[in-house]
């Protein structure tokens, strides 16, 4: 079934009043459930010819691939205002076609207004200026107009940057997707009593640390998604050496050796990336080692003079080492170790030391080498120290919290309507509830739940609650089953969950009506605690 065939027909306006004959309609969604806008669900040949795309390229895909990127959070915000109009509103903004052309346009929209059917839409004109009706003919068109708002000068972006991070943001989604099924079927694991639990609880606990490794991973590519630029924190390096010593070591015959100074300033920076930086080290001097030996990571301030035999330019720095003991580095080869492409491992990409080193110099920083063979080889970062001593990443990194060290509710009694599509998620969301008290049932589509929940409402076993995947692909999505389900019960208590929520309160989620939110992956005290928010 196509998506256009989903859309109801009051909601396709090619032959709506208002609308110049040759404008591009698009059809949109009510709400924003990725990053990059709400999805398209209808595109006429006037809109498919404008944009280049092909129309099964066009609907479906969010709103931020052909609209204005710097406009469109801006947009985003301002749905619910423009849903209570009695009028259209307006604004001029960039269409970016296929081919990367950016053309400025005029556009339009408008609610759709319907009534008795699911969900909500609204309409987009647009029209390239050249060929747009003069707004000054049209006094009464002009209000009430999108408000201006200050910005920051715009970078422009080109359509193979927009196309990166669409393709980021898909990729966290489902690799988030992924995270989940790791996450709960590994608490299940850790949550089985007996001699078993003994003998693998060691490495279930690696594997956790891994896992919590691999979910800052998906949040720097839901970032990558966004484009945003304040990822930056002030933050002490203490916590980042402590993990990536604990994970690069794990399960080898390495050791590492960790001297931290007292008094180790902070930096200013994306935490997530100096990580990377110290991962990527920690992990080259392991695999330098592969007998085994000792890493030393060491972290201590320089204040350093204009004339340093680092050659390193004069200020106040936080210097990070990283020594091996391994075979070393000929002097033949040290000069290139940079290059990006370079590589002496026959399975290595070249990538990974190049990029070290553009993140450091990203930061006003510098990375610095020596290495002898047969003794071994020491890096040496040195970003910039802040003046503020507030570490501000408190959350970025967690810790993960074994279920059995957390106190879990019991929600015996509860009857819990899970609706997601995946059916290994599903399986073990079920463990989980299962774990909580709870009984259960799967709705792998927003119209299988709502036939579950109408033959369930009022009997002897009505459901209490429903933890509803927002992004369920065609047909309903996650918010419309909500609302549907609203309609025969309109108390019902509802938990949205989604690969593309970073924290407990996604943006306009709650004020949906849902009681709580629950971001993927989440263990089982997360959910614990969001049900617990939601009965609340």
């Amino acid at each position: 079934m196509s998506l256009a065939s989903q859309v109801p027909s009051s909601a396709r306006p090619e032959n709506s009043d208002g609308i110049a004959k040759n404008a591009g309609i698009i059809v949109i969604e009510g709400s924003a459930l990725t990053p990059l806008g709400p999805k398209m669900v209808y595109a006429n040949p006037h809109a498919l010819n404008a944009t280049g795309y092909e129309k099964q390229s066009l609907e479906g895909s969010p709103l931020g691939l052909v609209y204005d990127r710097n406009d469109l959070t801006s947009l985003i915000g301002k749905l619910p205002a423009i849903a209570e109009r009695s009028t259209y509103c307006w604004m001029d903004r960039d269409l970016m076609r296929a081919d990367g052309r950016r053309v400025r346009c005029h556009w339009t929209i408008r609610p759709t207004k319907r009534e008795n059917t699911p969900g909500s839409y609204f309409i987009l004109t647009f029209e390239p200026l050249s060929e747009a009706r003069e707004v000054a003919k049209e006094p009464e068109a002009v209000e009430p107009r999108i408000p201006e708002v200050s910005a920051p000068p715009r970078i422009e972006s080109d359509s193979r940057s927009d196309s990166v991070a669409m393709t980021a943001g898909g990729v966290a989604h489902d690799f988030k997707n992924a995270l989940q099924i790791i996450k709960s079927n590994l608490e299940l694991a850790g949550l089985e009593s007996g001699a078993l639990k003994r003998a693998v609880a060691p490495f279930l606990e690696e594997a956790e640390w891994a896992l919590s490794d691999a979910e800052v991973l998906a949040r720097q590519m839901l970032a990558l998604s966004r484009k945003e630029t304040d990822t930056h924190h002030v933050f002490r390096v203490n916590g980042l050496l402590k993990r990536v010593s604990r994970l690069c070591t794990a399960g080898s015959k390495t050791r590492s050796r960790l001297n931290i100074h007292d008094g180790v300033r902070c930096v200013h920076g994306d935490p997530a990336q100096i990580y990377q930086v110290l991962h990527n080290l920690v992990t080259n001097a392991r695999q330098a080692m592969p007998n085994g030996g000792t890493i030393d990571l060491v972290a201590g301030n320089a204040n350093l003079g204009a004339d340093n035999k680092y050659k390193v330019t004069a200020g106040s720095y936080t210097v990070i080492s990283v020594r091996d003991r391994g075979n070393g580095i000929p002097p033949e080869v040290l000069p290139r170790i940079f290059d990006r492409d370079f590589t002496t491992k026959h399975d290595g990409s070249g990538f990974g030391l190049a990029s070290c080193k553009e993140i450091v110099e990203s930061h006003g920083g510098v990375i610095r080498v020596a290495s002898i063979v047969g003794v071994g080889t020491e890096f040496l970062v040195f970003l910039p120290s802040t003046e503020s001593s507030e570490d501000s990443i408190s959350g970025i990194f967690n810790e993960p919290k074994s279920s059995g060290r957390v106190t879990l509710r019991d929600f015996s009694g509860n009857r819990i309507l899970i609706v997601e599509d995946d059916p290994k998620i599903a399986k073990a969301t079920q463990g989980i509830l299962k774990h909580l008290g709870c009984n259960f049932l799967v709705a792998t589509s927003g119209e299988e739940a709502m036939r579950i929940f109408r033959e369930c409402h009022g009997s002897a076993e009505s459901i209490d609650a429903a933890l509803i995947d927002i992004t369920l692909p065609g047909g309903l999505d996650g918010t419309q089953v909500f609302h549907q389900l609203q309609r025969i019960d309109p108390d019902l208590v509802a938990i949205a969950t989604s690969g593309y929520f970073e924290d407990e309160n996604p943006a306009g989620i709650l004020e949906l009506g849902f009681k709580a939110a629950v971001p993927k992956p989440y263990s089982i005290a997360d959910l614990s605690s969001a049900m617990e928010r939601a009965f609340a």
